[in-house]
């Protein structure tokens, strides 16, 4: 028979359980308040010096505020102070051209430019249909100057932004157009084969003032062409709305040519949509996970997923030190899926989930709230995804390829990529390495033989890339 326990017994058990319960509720309390204090206390402290910094400017500065710029430099600057490379501040102006941005169109002059050795713009593509083609700019064309002002006084980044804008606004671009053969032989009867003519001098070009009105256009952030006789070849600038029909017009281009693979280049590409990435790999993949993300408390969303249907065809994707973000997950995924090889060098390491979030105004804020897992779970942000075959190119190559005028037989990169879908069972008609390809470079070989150059690969047919374990990916970073 058990022990009885006497009332005034019972009561003093609840009451002391009922005391601890309440001081450790007391203690969480207190706790959860002091941080809250001190967060309100920090707000507090800034408002208050941001409050004095306006009073002092609005006191003292002797030049005219800008209210717009004023708020939209405040915004800015606090975005900064978050130490988030990615985040930014968008005016709503701004927000607007980004959206648009994104849909595949652009408001603008319509060119891709790089900067030259000078600090000026070198049009290096000229889009189709765009307010520049139909203005007579041309690709090689050199813009100095953009509305009377130089660009080297402008700054390339400043001067690159003020392409784009309204609808129905102008740019004058002051443009050195480089004297062409044809024109050169005109000037002179006396040309020999270095350029110049009898008297040592080089043919002039010519400077042009150029007005253009900006206009909507279409991104073309896709190319495609056969190479080495029977391999599909596709080139992926960026992602946007635009570039999935575009990737499906090319991709049903080469299946009716009977490609037999396909070579994927993302090099130099500065990513973009994550949701038209994963629309493009949802053709070429198996059922899977495609995109997936983790955010700051370790909670993981797949975002993306493939269906059943694949392309029958081996891959092989090259990537650079300049392939960022849903390019890095396009990589990724063919790799750890085993549809395909990596062929180059580690991508940029640019993994986390940029959102965008409208505010009231119009204006908008981008802040990174995730990062991107690859299919096997790891974080690559930072570190970025590994070459399966490692092959590199020389810095005139880079630049040739910075301007779309490296030459597929010289590029060493795209040749291991060639000879990566050799390696895949690929029936390639011009193999790098052989007579039938001469000038490429040769069928990559395992880790441990040497890496490819652009070097090796203009002056020994016998150069070999190496490979390296494909369980060398990205760990969390």
């Amino acid at each position: 028979m058990g022990k009885k326990i006497s009332l005034g017994a019972a009561v003093a058990v609840a009451g002391i359980t009922a005391a601890v319960t309440v001081s450790l509720t007391y203690v969480y309390a207190m706790n959860s308040f002091n941080e809250k204090v001190a967060d309100v206390n920090e707000r507090q402290a800034m408002y208050t010096k941001l409050s004095e910094i306006d009073q002092k400017a609005r006191q003292d500065y002797v030049g005219e505020i800008n209210e717009t710029q004023l708020t939209d430099g405040i915004c800015a600057g606090y975005i900064a102070g978050l130490g988030d490379l990615q985040a930014q501040y968008m005016s709503a102006e701004r927000y607007k051209t980004y959206q648009t941005g994104t849909a595949g169109k652009n408001t603008g002059v319509g060119i891709k430019t790089v900067m030259d050795e000078d600090g000026n713009m070198e049009v290096i593509q000229v889009m189709p249909n765009s307010p520049a083609e139909q203005s007579g700019i041309r690709k090689g064309d050199t813009i100095v100057s953009m509305d009377g002002r130089e660009i080297v006084r402008i700054t390339y980044g400043d001067a690159l932004n003020r392409l784009d804008g309204t609808a129905g606004t102008t740019v004058t671009l002051g443009i050195y157009r480089a004297a062409q053969p044809t024109e050169a032989a005109a000037e002179s009867e006396n040309t020999v084969a270095d350029g110049t003519d009898s008297s040592g001098t080089e043919p002039q070009g010519e400077y042009l003032e150029i007005t253009v009105t900006r206009a909507e256009y279409t991104k073309q952030s896709i190319t495609s062409s056969v190479i080495n006789g029977n391999v599909g070849y596709i080139k992926i600038s960026e992602f946007n709305d635009s570039s999935v029909e575009q990737f499906n017009s090319a991709l049903s281009s080469l299946n009716k040519q009977k490609v037999a693979g396909l070579v994927i280049d993302l090099r130099n590409n500065s990513g973009g949509s994550v949701e038209a990435m994963a629309s493009m790999l949802d053709t070429l993949l198996p059922a899977g996970n495609l995109v997936t993300t983790q955010d700051k408390n370790g909670q993981t969303t797949v975002e993306y997923t493939s269906k059943s249907n694949e392309i029958a065809l081996p891959i092989s994707v090259i990537a650079n030190e300049t392939t960022f973000g849903a390019a890095e997950i396009f990589a990724a995924d063919i790799k750890e899926f085993k549809k395909g090889l990596v062929v180059g060098q580690p991508t940029a390491g640019y993994g986390t989930k940029d959102e965008v979030i409208p505010l009231s105004d119009g204006s908008a804020i981008t802040l990174s709230v995730a990062n991107y897992l690859t299919p096997g779970g790891t974080v690559f942000n930072g570190v970025g995804i590994a070459a399966d075959i490692s092959a590199t190119l020389t810095e005139e190559q880079m630049d040739l390829l910075a301007r779309d005028e490296l030459a597929h037989t010289d590029d060493a990169q795209l040749q291991a990529a060639v000879s990566a879908l050799v390696r895949q069972g690929a029936a390639v008609a011009e193999i790098p390495g052989t007579q039938s390809a001469q000038g490429t470079d040769a069928i990559p070989e395992e880790a441990g033989e040497g890496s490819a150059t652009g070097e090796d690969a203009a002056s020994s047919e016998g150069t070999q890339p190496t490979e390296e374990s494909s369980t060398s990916s990205s760990t969390a970073g």
